[in-house]
């Protein structure tokens, strides 16, 4: 139930993309921008880390920056890394990948859980991060921007729309989905900079799946079923985990007693 309340939000965002530029062409512009930056009447909400690497490049900070980042902060507080499993349209098309593969059916890329593999995911994509911001900190261009999948896939979308063509941006995002074919969310995982930056605020407090019930069947099905790689019943404080539900709904338990849920 979780995964279609969570696609249906998924494509709602993903046909946005296409919605707002359309309706900005109609000259309607309540809503203008792409997942960078966008504005919905008078907030405006901005990518956290593209505003961080925009404060660093430039030395300077001011009002409508910091505002830009509260609502997506907040966001990530109360209700964990929701964005990368509801919102991204990378992961949208990363999902339907799947679907495709199963079709195909070809081969199944996705490693066997291994209770080391999260801190090693964790240790890669955060220092991939680091290395990163330090880069644009010394070259002072805002270079995790350049490999941004959702901020590429939303302008190149808004491109398309209004110029009818699309940029060089976007063989960044045909060569990421080439390879998901071989190697299971290795971007999602490993690599993506904006996923990272918003799992430093994910709140124990905030969202989180938990298992209420100490005795289940030990089926392992939560495990084979989490994107992440992780053990829902352990690991759901991971700062990996993007609260896609995945787990609670494949969960046999649960349709007997409340066994794995999510909760605050």
């Amino acid at each position: 139930m979780i995964k279609k309340y969570r696609k249906t939000i998924q494509f709602i965002i993903f046909v946005g993309m296409f919605v707002v530029p359309i309706l900005n062409i109609l000259e309607v512009y309540f809503i203008k921008g792409t997942f960078y930056s966008i504005d919905i009447g008078d907030i405006a909400i901005a990518d956290p880390l593209a505003i961080f690497q925009a404060i660093i490049s430039s030395k300077h900070i001011n009002t409508t920056m910091i505002i830009s980042v509260i609502l997506p902060i907040l966001l990530m507080l109360l209700l964990g890394r929701v964005w990368c499993s509801w919102g991204c349209p990378y992961y949208f098309i990363a999902e339907g990948l799947d679907y495709v593969k199963k079709k195909l059916k070809m081969k199944n890329n996705k490693p066997s859980y291994n209770e080391h593999l999260p801190h090693k995911t964790n240790f890669i994509r955060y220092g991939f991060l680091i290395i990163g911001v330090l880069v644009m900190g010394i070259s002072g261009i805002p270079l995790l921007n350049l490999i941004s999948a959702p901020g590429i896939i939303s302008s190149q979308a808004l491109v398309l729309v209004k110029f009818h063509y699309l940029t060089f941006e976007i063989f960044f995002i045909l060569i990421l989905i080439i390879l998901e074919f071989f190697y299971f969310r290795f971007w999602c995982r490993y690599f993506c900079p904006q996923g990272t930056f918003l799992s430093l605020f994910r709140w124990k407090k905030g969202l989180k799946v938990v298992k209420v019930k100490d005795d289940c069947s030990n089926c392992l099905s939560c495990i084979r079923s989490c994107p992440m790689l992780l053990n829902p019943m352990k690991e759901a404080d991971n700062s990996l985990c993007h609260n896609c539900g995945d787990c609670i709904d494949i969960c046999p338990d649960n349709k007997k007693t409340p066994t794995l849920k999510f909760r605050i």
